[in-house]
């Protein structure tokens, strides 16, 4: 009995002694301990932002472009309350708007998830579901 406090005292001690760093200087070493072990769940928020964000806000990306460069080719070409002139600059601006919103959707996906997703894993905006910057 004598012998098993003696060991529970001592592992205590010892897992004291590895952390005392950590109380030093006013809660910094705290800070730092803590942020160390949320390690794992911020490289999974990034990594999560990435797969199911970047496809959201390259998707937003692309329905807003294709709506802007065709509302600006349709006042050129008849109106833009003119269904046979959006129609007609449809052919032009529908595959713009895919290489234009991906390549948008693309860089503000990836910049949403890492600012985001890593600083505040699983969040709204690191997933790009809240408003998309211009």
């Amino acid at each position: 009995m004598k012998s098993s406090n003696l060991a529970l005292a001592l592992a205590s001690l010892l897992a004291f002694g590895t952390l005392a760093p950590a109380f030093a200087d006013d809660n910094t070493g705290l800070d730092k301990a803590v942020n160390g072990s949320l390690i794992v769940t911020r490289i999974g928020g990034l990594g999560a932002a990435m797969v199911v964000g970047m496809p959201i806000a390259i998707v937003r990306e692309t329905t807003r472009s294709y709506r802007g460069l065709t509302n600006s080719a349709a006042d050129k070409v008849g109106g833009k309350d003119f269904g046979p002139s959006c129609l007609l600059v449809s052919l032009i601006t529908a595959p713009a708007a895919l290489v234009v919103g991906g390549a948008k959707g693309t860089y503000i996906g990836s910049r949403n998830a890492v600012t985001h997703g890593f600083n505040d894993p699983f969040n709204s905006e690191s997933f790009s579901v809240g408003k998309l910057e211009e």
